[in-house]
């Protein structure tokens, strides 16, 4: 597993018994992205997915932003020459895939890869001064980080179109309403709401936990047939682990 004490550079790991906490972590400059935090990215997940005690990752930024995006400074060595291995942008498909519930904190700007990474979260809540943005064809790009596959499950096709062919800032509630972000919480008592809300999560029992999450997923390449076979082999052998209700 990743440990917490790695000597990160452009994020931050911590974990407090069943929940890990990443963040960005370049609050001088926003938190916008470079080649650098998207590796780390990558890792830190890989790392955290194997842990078999986490059962909640929370992803927020340090500092006033979540992540609004490349680093277009030229100081962020963004440039072709430092672009990020292929493999490394798998790190939204650990998000989604990883047996943890990943829940994206949105605390101020998130915009571009920050969006695609929120995207990528199973649950996704904002500080009333979160900002959004697609972003991407404001700089001449598609998408990345899995967006496009992504944004359709969350809001659907149509909403999901709109913002990507028409990108602009979105406030925290136009968030809520097309369904990106599904709670928005005063900015003042953000951080108390999410650890209630993590903490909540994190209280449950793992197993039952990770198998919820493992279903959602099971769910979205699967016939009803398939899945509910599936489903309920799952439901009968959680009856026999110890500590579940019904069991002596």
């Amino acid at each position: 597993m990743t440990t917490p004490n790695r000597a990160w550079s452009t994020i931050d790991v911590s974990v407090d018994g069943p929940v890990a906490h990443l963040r960005f972590d370049r609050p001088e400059q926003h938190n916008c992205v470079t080649a650098e935090m998207v590796d780390e990215m990558h890792a830190a997940l890989t790392g955290l997915a194997d842990s078999p005690s986490v059962a909640v990752v929370v992803l927020t930024g340090n500092g006033r932003a979540f992540c609004p995006g490349a680093d277009l400074s030229g100081s962020g060595g963004g440039g072709p020459a430092t672009m990020p291995a292929l493999e490394v942008y798998q790190s939204a498909r650990l998000l989604h895939e990883m047996p943890q519930v990943t829940v994206a904190a949105v605390n101020g700007g998130c915009a571009g890869a920050g969006f695609a990474w929120a995207s990528a979260c199973d649950l996704r809540v904002a500080s009333s001064r979160a900002r959004f943005s697609t972003a991407f064809l404001d700089v001449g790009l598609a998408s990345e980080l899995g967006l496009s596959w992504t944004l359709l499950r969350s809001v659907g096709g149509a909403w999901a179109r709109d913002i990507s062919f028409f990108p602009r800032k979105l406030t925290a509630d136009d968030a809520r309403a097309i369904g990106f972000v599904t709670r928005v919480f005063p900015d003042e008592s953000f951080a108390a709401a999410v650890d209630g809300l993590v903490a909540e999560l994190g209280a449950r029992r793992l197993g039952a936990l990770r198998d919820l999450k493992a279903n959602f997923l099971a769910a979205e390449r699967m016939e009803l047939r398939e899945y509910i076979e599936l489903e309920s082999v799952r439901h009968q052998a959680a009856f026999r682990e110890p500590g579940t209700p019904g069991t002596s």
